[in-house]
């Protein structure tokens, strides 16, 4: 058998879940299966940018392949596509390795994606929703639904020309930020502070700074510390960028005068707002089918959690994000056996209520500001909230692998 050949499509397939976003634990166990599937004893190291396959042979020669990823985001539909050919390469090995290449290569070029004016769509709709979702009213969350198509198309038109993601995200923060200052300095009676917190959820790194405490319980500290880098990296783009159009628009129209009144709705109307900000991210993460009203459905139902948990521990919201993630990844775990798609198809999606996206933001922006205390507390409470949803979703899936582990070795 050619080990060479063997080796580059594991690593091509590896490379495939990790340039869709998969966890990195998922990366390795994955290829781990793969060698116990070919009789073989393989090393894997993965980072977010970086794959490292080792694999021995029955002749006891060593075979290494060193390969560089890039994250460009999550596409939810590549993971299940990945995760579906890996579960029947390793139930059914080739023992031609050209053909188990090919198997992996019609994958990648079968995977389907939204095309830009869906993404532009997503961006609007999960902009007015979260607007919504934040007590805003109806005319700030058009303001937001306007903020947050504008700042998609200006992400999707940047991210063609493969310029950093750092000033990619300071300009769509920047054109964000500007279409809610300029509407208020227009003299729309607004809450510029309920519009910019619906539209910056499309930029927030909230996902990814939960996914920074979630692997560092789970000993993936390098990975931990690449992904918290990335999260603060891209919350002070977003900070600088809509800080510069704050201050622009407050020299361009002084005299504005804008609402501090926020709206309140019926805990009903929070989870319609949850579940209807969740089909916006639907089609920004490429989750396809019944997978996008599941998901949605995953997202009201952490905040019908999440709600009466806050008011019997009289609003301790730690307390409460632990108990709806906990909430959620039963969901997530449940869904997953059912349709035989990995988790992380339900939690990516489901979270959006509840990471705290906006306190990274507030955190970096009161650095930027100077105002140490706010910044240190923010920082504090993001930590915290990051932490228990994290912890939630590791309690979960520990609980649910110990099962499956004694079920299929009961000897253990």
């Amino acid at each position: 058998m050619n080990y060479e050949l063997l080796l580059e499509g594991w690593c091509e397939l590896g490379l495939g879940l990790l340039h869709s976003g998969a966890e990195i634990y998922r990366v390795e166990d994955t290829l781990h299966r793969l060698a116990r599937a070919y009789h073989l004893t393989c090393e894997v190291f993965a980072i977010p940018n970086c794959l490292m396959v080792s694999v021995t042979d029955p002749e006891g020669r060593v075979h290494t392949r060193m390969r560089q990823a890039t994250v460009s985001g999550t596409d939810i539909e590549g993971i299940e596509r990945y995760n579906a050919l890996s579960r029947r390469l390793c139930a059914n090995p080739p023992q031609d390795p050209q053909d188990f290449l090919l198997a992996v290569r019609q994958t990648a070029a079968s995977i389907r994606r939204y095309p830009a004016h869906y993404q532009l769509v997503g961006y609007f709709v999960g902009s007015l929703f979260f607007s919504l979702f934040f007590s805003g009213g109806w005319l700030e969350s058009l303001v937001a639904a306007l903020s947050g198509l504008l700042c998609g198309m200006c992400m999707l038109a940047l991210n063609r020309t493969r310029s950093n993601f750092f000033i990619n995200t300071m300009a769509s923060g920047f054109v964000l930020a500007l279409v809610v200052y300029v509407a208020l300095g227009l003299g729309l009676p607004i809450n510029p502070g309920t519009a910019v917190v619906g539209s910056i959820m499309v930029l927030v790194p909230g996902l990814v700074f939960t996914n920074f405490m979630s692997n560092l319980l789970t000993g993936d500290i390098v990975s931990g510390l690449s992904t918290f880098t990335r999260a603060v990296l891209t919350a002070g783009a977003i900070a600088l960028g809509t800080g510069a159009a704050m201050a622009l628009c407050q020299n361009l129209f002084p005299n504005s005068n804008p609402l501090t009144a926020v709206a309140v709705y019926s805990p009903l109307g929070y989870c319609f707002f949850a579940f209807m900000g969740c089909l916006g991210f639907c089609l920004l993460y490429n989750v396809r089918g019944i997978g996008s009203f599941l998901c949605c459905l995953g997202g009201a139902l952490g905040w019908a959690v999440y709600l009466p948990v806050m008011w019997l521990t009289d609003n301790n919201v730690f307390i409460s994000n632990l108990a709806a993630s906990v909430g959620v990844a039963i969901y997530a775990e449940i869904m997953a056996r059912l349709r035989k798609c990995p988790t992380i198809s339900y939690l990516v999606v489901s979270y959006f209520p509840l990471v705290p996206g906006f306190t990274v933001y507030q955190a970096v922006d009161y650095g930027i500001r100077g105002e140490s205390q706010l910044f240190l507390e923010t920082m504090i409470r993001t930590f915290g909230i990051s932490g228990c949803i994290a912890l939630g979703t590791l309690l979960v899936s520990t609980a649910v692998r110990m099962y499956c582990t004694r079920k299929e070795k009961p000897h253990l």
